[in-house]
């Protein structure tokens, strides 16, 4: 809502370089910073996970390869938007470019099928001595590290991006209220992964209820194929 001077409210509030601010100036956004602060957890789980998978499988698995590929992609494209996070801040003090937003969606496109095709190669591996030394329980719990953080940047991004309301978050977000922020999306994704749907938060976007199907499927090809692995492994 315009004040006195013409500007938003958002933006007398203080919209800095490092905040992606939402639809129609909706009071909800992105902190760059954190964004990618998350996309960095998401890099370090994909390399120790892509590592521990390339001990063990077949390279010459088309599977396997388009799995390094695509995590060969994801790295690059992660220390590209690293650089150009810096630059923003330095470059652009008033408020994020709109560019960054497609920037941050291609990033968790290719992260998203980068965690599909590990999952994948995960359940293409026979059963070897080789995997029942390593452990599959660590892979499980790296999988499901990942999806979750994945799925929660996902949800945070369409939220402000959509015209009304995607979530609805209890007791947030209204005046009074503490201000929504990126780890109630993670709450909402963990709570999927686990409880396979949301608790007390309300769904009335149709982009994020498709996202949180594919979340549960997810969650339940890891929980019941990789679990079967681990029993058949002990």
């Amino acid at each position: 809502m315009p004040n006195h001077d013409g500007r938003s409210e958002h933006h007398h509030h203080g919209v800095t370089a490092e905040t992606l601010t939402g639809h129609r100036g909706s009071g909800r956004s992105v902190n760059l910073f954190s964004f990618v602060a998350v996309m960095a957890g998401i890099e370090v789980i994909d390399i120790v996970l892509t590592l521990r998978l390339q001990r063990v499988g077949n390279h010459d698995g088309i599977i396997q390869r388009l799995s390094d590929d695509v995590s060969r992609v994801s790295n690059g494209l992660f220390a590209f938007f690293l650089l150009a996070s810096i630059v923003i801040l330095f470059v652009s003090r008033d408020k994020t470019p709109r560019f960054v937003l497609p920037m941050l969606t291609t990033y968790l496109s290719v992260a998203s099928l980068n965690v599909l095709f590990n999952i994948a190669s995960m359940f293409l591996q026979p059963l070897s001595l080789h995997q029942s030394q390593i452990n599959p329980l660590i892979d499980l719990i790296l999988v499901f590290s990942s999806v979750t953080l994945i799925f929660s940047l996902w949800y945070e991004l369409i939220d402000i991006t959509s015209p009304t309301q995607a979530i609805e978050f209890p007791h947030r977000g209204r005046e009074g209220e503490p201000p929504i922020q990126w780890f109630d999306y993670f709450v909402v994704s963990f709570y999927s992964n686990s409880t396979f749907g949301p608790t007390t938060e309300s769904i009335k976007s149709r982009k994020v209820q498709f996202l949180m199907m594919v979340q549960v499927s997810l969650a339940l090809m890891v929980l019941v194929v990789l679990v079967a692995r681990i029993v058949k492994a002990s």
